[in-house]
């Protein structure tokens, strides 16, 4: 069951706590660095002159053999742009961008990848990630005070605060936590004082993701508001194919706002029916108040679940259509989101906390 907004909001001095004192000393033995706010963070920051150094460093404080490792692409003689590679192993994998805290690949044991990376997308930090799954935040689309599309928090490189392979029971679950804080750039956009925390997890067969954001405000009245969502982009055989391509959950009955009708202005429609699929026009909906889970059929008689599990109350479906047909047959996009009704978080220390998980569920 999905939670509501009230039981995902907490004061705390850690995003995360342990269960037992058993647990702890587990955790301690596999995790490179632990996260706590109370803690004086040891945080190795980006240097835009040599990443092959700042690479070596990262591996150096945060790697884990055979688990978790971290990589640049070389982009040009000038550009590159760091990630780390998680493997689970069973052999499946994930990359994850320290630009915009991009999970841009997600691999089965088979190597089949999940997620979908559009061939117009630049690695060089010049511009989002265009694919993968782009954190929104603090706004998505234009529904906030930001004039920019989808906020800040995609097109900044976030800082690696932790890894860890904790075993459960006993195997090794890689993951990587990164933070972006308010600073001088995001205070120009959005005056706001903030910490964000993001952790993907390769488990055996789901990829978690966890987006938290806290408020660092001192003052319990200085609330903020934000809207967000994971902009999941997950790879099909063919769109246009309705019979086998197509998102599906409980939403017959469920409010959506139409963006195909009007993008600025969308009516609030009733869905008649249980799927959704695309092909013929662009499609562009956001669906309030739905059940946890939507599967997107991809074609090949498997779909991928996408589970608002905590936090997240809304799913959008996206297919640009024509709009980019280049490739708009070879993806859609299913999104946990609070897209319309937005969180607000109380200041002193309260903080908001999310999770998505993804699964590739044979049909």
């Amino acid at each position: 069951m999905t939670s509501t907004q009230s039981s995902s909001l907490s004061f705390t001095s850690s995003f995360k706590t342990s269960s037992s004192s058993r647990k702890q000393r587990q955790r301690r033995r596999r995790r490179r660095r632990a996260h706590s706010f109370n803690d004086e963070l040891v945080v190795v920051k980006a240097s835009t002159n040599d990443d092959e150094e700042f690479v070596s460093a990262l591996n150096a404080k945060f790697a884990i053999p055979t688990s978790v490792s971290f990589f640049h692409d070389e982009c040009d003689e000038t550009k590159s742009s760091p990630y780390v590679s998680l493997t689970h192993k069973n052999g499946s994998t994930a990359k994850v961008y320290l630009f915009g805290a991009n999970c841009a690949s997600w691999t089965q044991p088979t190597g089949d990848e999940v997620l979908f990376v559009r061939p117009d997308a630049k690695f060089d930090e010049s511009v989002p990630i265009a694919g993968g799954i782009p954190i929104c935040f603090p706004q998505f689309g234009m529904n906030g005070p930001m004039s920019q599309q989808h906020g800040f928090a995609r097109n900044m490189r976030w800082e690696v605060i932790g890894t860890s392979a904790d075993v459960n029971p006993d195997d090794p679950e890689p993951a990587v936590m990164l933070s972006l804080k308010s600073n001088e750039e995001t205070r120009k956009m959005w005056p706001f004082e903030f910490e964000c925390t993001y952790e993907v997890t390769l488990r055996r067969e789901k990829l978690k993701c966890e987006f938290c954001v806290k408020n660092c405000a001192d003052d319990l009245k200085d609330e903020l508001e934000f809207t967000a969502a994971l902009h999941s982009y997950i790879e099909v055989v063919d769109a246009t194919d309705s019979e086998n391509v197509y998102a599906k959950g409980n939403l017959k009955g469920k409010s959506y706002m139409d963006k195909e009708i009007d993008a600025k202005n969308p009516p609030l429609m009733t869905c008649d029916k249980d799927r959704v699929t695309f092909g013929t026009k662009l499609v562009d909906s956001i669906f309030l108040n739905t059940d946890p889970e939507v599967l997107l059929h991809v074609g090949n008689g498997a779909a991928v679940s996408v589970e608002n599990t905590t936090g997240w109350r809304d799913h959008v479906i996206w297919n640009p259509h024509e709009n980019m047909p280049q490739c708009y047959k070879q993806f859609a996009c299913v999104e946990s989101a609070c897209a319309v009704k937005p969180v607000v978080l109380p200041g002193d220390g309260y903080v908001w906390k999310s999770e998505m998980n993804l699964t590739v569920v044979t049909l």
